[in-house]
């Protein structure tokens, strides 16, 4: 029978000292070092202790031994891998959420200011321009049947023919009468029929 006291367990060097029965890593067989002390070392483990020289015994002890170890690391490495997947889905997230922090952490405040100044004299010029050929076409659209409002023969104003160039600006003086009518803010030109009447449609 393996005697529990005295003897030494040779250190493996790949895993340091171990059962000199089972071979298991000493760590394995007492997690909390109870029983390697470095004064006292056993030569084996408890279970091996238990079934001595008895080799078809111990076969079957080893076995079961080993399949409980990898069992237990393939839990330890389970809950590792799960650990890694929820740090690496966290940062493909940031990445995600990046581009905006960064721009908001490190792009000069003064340029994105100057950036939204440009976008907004942009956005009013063409304003400006779609509210100007709105007035023109209020001027220059058929009233009387085959009949410019200026006077002229629909088939010889060229500004109507101009007009009638920007199919965009119809859909554009729709939207905002359209905006008009729900209360919210607009760029019809003053003295507009839509703001004069609210019946009136383009």
């Amino acid at each position: 029978m393996n005697s529990p006291y005295s003897v030494s367990s040779s250190p493996r060097p790949d895993v340091g000292h171990a059962c000199s029965c089972c071979l298991r890593p000493w760590s394995e067989c007492f997690p909390d070092n109870a029983g390697f002390d470095g004064r006292n070392r056993q030569r084996t483990c408890p279970p091996c202790h238990e079934h001595g020289s008895n080799s078809l015994e111990a076969s079957r002890d080893h076995a079961e031994l080993w399949r409980t170890l990898a069992r237990s690391r393939q839990l330890e490495r389970d809950a590792r891998e799960a650990q890694l997947k929820n740090r690496i889905a966290q940062l493909e997230q940031e990445l995600r959420d990046r581009p905006t922090q960064t721009i908001e952490r490190w792009v000069d405040l003064d340029k994105l200011e100057e950036a939204q100044e440009e976008a907004d004299r942009a956005f009013r010029s063409r304003e400006n321009a779609w509210q100007a050929l709105c007035m023109v076409r209020l001027l220059h659209r058929e009233g009387q049947p085959g009949q410019c409002r200026c006077g002229l023969r629909l088939d010889r104003c060229k500004t109507a023919q101009i007009v009638d160039h920007y199919p965009a600006l119809e859909k554009w003086e729709k939207e905002q009468v359209l905006r008009l009518r729900r209360g919210l803010s607009h760029n019809l030109p003053k003295g507009h029929p839509a703001i004069l009447d609210r019946r009136w449609e383009p």
